[in-house]
């Protein structure tokens, strides 16, 4: 009988499993921290070595027997971490085939039986790892406990910090700091430098603190829940970043949940179970089979020709639309003070903005396409009902006073029509037809750009208009908050900031309300900046309607020219009260008829008139003489 050896070691603690070629389980040890960085080399061989006698005793047998021995351990992935640790095995397992492998592979194995899927694990630290079943790897996170997000160490670090910033009086008095006090047994919270600095603190000791971090946030105290809520993102984003590098975001993968802060904490793990599937809602949760030990085991097995069972192709669907699921950190909402409603809005409000961060590129792409269609005479048109359309109504609102645009440049269509702007149209949203002929009342063509606003992603009348857009040759842009969704197959463009659940479940004015918000700002902004509507962060094109613009016509022409607010007025004057004018002439010292020709010549562009004029930095003040 052959018998392999399985070693999952880490921060924490260290596991051992001995396997017969049936791949049953013979033996079984365990020790303490094998993770030379914080055991040292000599104390990590020490623990490593009495956990393999532990389980060879168990199995009957002597390490001498060990046929092939896998090593899954912390840092592994790190060619020079890897090296020392081969070096390790070398010395300990001489008569053994040998393997070193992260304990993330590990843990995939033990728990799916293959290399086909994805596993996420929080303990003292954090990672997410995968395989296609391809051959290709992805990783994320796993960096050590400086660069760590979700695992016990940044939950406690975080912790620390709301503490010390509460004693600051920065923020709000949290419960973490009697917990945190009483813990550690100091007389007050000055106490706890002395504490995080002391010589032999390591990192176990903080990860350590993490329960009451967890404890603290399920009692609802907003600074724990804060934490919290960063820190579930943060492994979701783990998740969803190592889903696309291996190409299965898109469609269903397995996905396991490992680690002892996931394992023991059903709070946190509910957590994060809501931010992955807001994030990753192809991910198809699973139970794990067995331990990363045994994974590592299986692991030694393959060596010896005993290949891992292929995990079977994952069925169903994508998760269900999770704006409208019920939100975890928000369950007793009613039950929480005024002060901690509006703290778990705010928290929420944060998430939104995190959101639309990792949306970046694709609204730069949208803005240069639509830019470049609005160069030659297109519009911009947005498209939506409910609160998605009374945003991309006031977006489009906006324009004509801030950058001098004509109401039909930038305009909108709302299901139900004006009238749904403050009352509620009932049905409207759900007729597509409407949306189709909306579309093409306003003779949509080829340079325009119709922009679909729905958080759902599957609004019928949005549907519709964006189906006739698109059937006259228009660019289509979809502003969603949840995937998969119709609107997102469809468009050219796809902006999907994935918010999750609400604070009230189902309420989208709230988050995707403010992710929308956001991005439309960006939209129409960064269009004007691209078209030439600004010069610098200035908005040359505003209209003087009222005495207020008037004032800001001047301030403008002042702070482009480096002028008095008086030679500001009188440029104006000049030029008619054309901003763009009175800054060409001034800067270029010519006449306003010769500044109108050369921003004629220039399409416009106040920058491309003045050419590579060597214009200084703007002054903070001036002299009381300009003033």
């Amino acid at each position: 009988m052959h018998y392999v050896l399985g070693v999952d070691g880490g921060g924490s603690k260290t596991a051992v499993v001995i396997l017969n070629e049936e791949k049953q389980e013979a033996g079984r040890g365990q020790g303490g921290v094998s993770n030379y960085h914080l055991a040292g080399t000599e104390g990590a061989k020490e623990t490593l070595l009495n956990a393999m006698q532990e389980a060879a005793a168990d199995a009957g047998i002597t390490l001498t027997q060990i046929t092939a021995a896998t090593w899954a351990l912390a840092g592994a992935a790190r060619p020079a971490d890897r090296r020392i640790l081969q070096g390790m095995m070398d010395e300990l397992l001489p008569d053994s085939r040998r393997l070193v492998v992260t304990d993330a592979l590990a843990a995939l194995v033990g728990g799916i039986g293959s290399r086909r899927g994805i596993v996420l694990i929080a303990g003292t630290g954090a990672i997410a790892y995968g395989e296609n079943g391809d051959g290709k790897q992805a990783r994320a996170g796993g960096w050590g406990h400086m660069f760590d997000h979700g695992s016990g160490y940044a939950l406690a670090q975080a912790a620390l910090r709301a503490v010390m910033q509460a004693e600051d009086g920065r923020q709000e008095p949290t419960a973490l700091s009697k917990k945190v006090q009483a813990a550690l047994q100091l007389k007050n919270i000055s106490g706890l430098v002395n504490w995080i600095y002391a010589p032999q603190r390591n990192v176990t000791d903080i990860a350590a603190l993490a329960p009451l971090v967890l404890q603290a946030a399920e009692a609802g105290d907003m600074a724990a829940t804060a934490v919290i809520a960063q820190e579930a993102d943060a492994l979701a984003a783990f998740v969803a970043a190592t889903a696309r590098r291996l190409g299965v975001w898109k469609r269903p993968f397995s996905l396991l949940l490992m680690g002892g802060l996931l394992k023991t904490d059903n709070f946190y793990r509910r957590a994060v179970f809501q931010a992955v599937r807001t994030k990753s809602p192809h991910a198809q949760f699973r139970q794990p089979q067995a331990d990363a030990a045994t994974g590592a085991a299986l692991l030694a097995l393959e060596m010896m020709g005993h290949p891992l069972t292929p995990s079977a192709d994952i069925g169903g669907s994508a998760a269900d639309w999770a704006s409208e699921q019920g939100n975890v950190l928000t369950e007793d909402l009613d039950l929480h003070s005024t002060l901690e409603i509006v703290g778990l809005m705010h928290l929420a409000d944060r998430q939104a903005v995190t959101a639309v961060h990792s949306c970046l590129p694709a609204i730069a792409h949208a803005i240069d396409a639509i830019a470049a269609r609005m160069r030659q005479g297109g519009r911009l048109i947005y498209i939506g009902a409910g609160t998605s359309g009374r945003l991309g109504t006031l977006d489009a609102s906006e324009c004509p006073p801030t950058f001098g645009t004509s109401p039909d440049l930038v305009t909108s269509l709302m299901a139900g029509g004006k009238r749904a702007l403050t009352l509620a149209i009932e049905g409207a949203e759900d007729d597509p037809e409407a949306g189709r002929q909306d579309v093409a009342g306003l003779a949509v063509g080829k340079l325009d750009t119709v922009v679909g606003i729905a958080a759902s992603g599957r609004t019928p009348y949005v549907i519709g208009g964006m189906e006739e857009a698109k059937r006259r040759g228009a660019l289509t842009v979809a502003l969603i908050a949840n995937l998969p969704a119709p609107l997102a197959e469809m468009a050219d463009h796809l902006i999907a900031p994935l918010v999750g659940a609400e604070v009230l479940a189902g309420s989208t004015r709230l988050k995707a309300g403010t992710t929308q918000k956001l991005v439309l700002n960006m939209l129409s902004t960064g269009v004007m900046v691209r078209l030439g509507k600004t010069y610098g962060n200035l908005m040359v094109d505003v209209r003087q309607h009222n005495s207020k613009l008037q004032n800001r016509a001047r301030r403008i022409v002042q702070q482009a020219c480096r002028i008095s607010e008086n030679e500001a007025a009188i440029a104006l004057a000049d030029a008619g009260g054309h901003v763009k004018t009175a800054i060409v002439g001034v800067l270029l010292g010519c006449s306003p008829d010769e500044a109108r020709g050369c921003l004629d010549e220039a399409g416009g562009v106040v920058r491309t008139a003045v050419g590579r004029l060597d214009i200084p930095k703007l002054e903070a003040d001036y002299t009381d003489e300009h003033r």
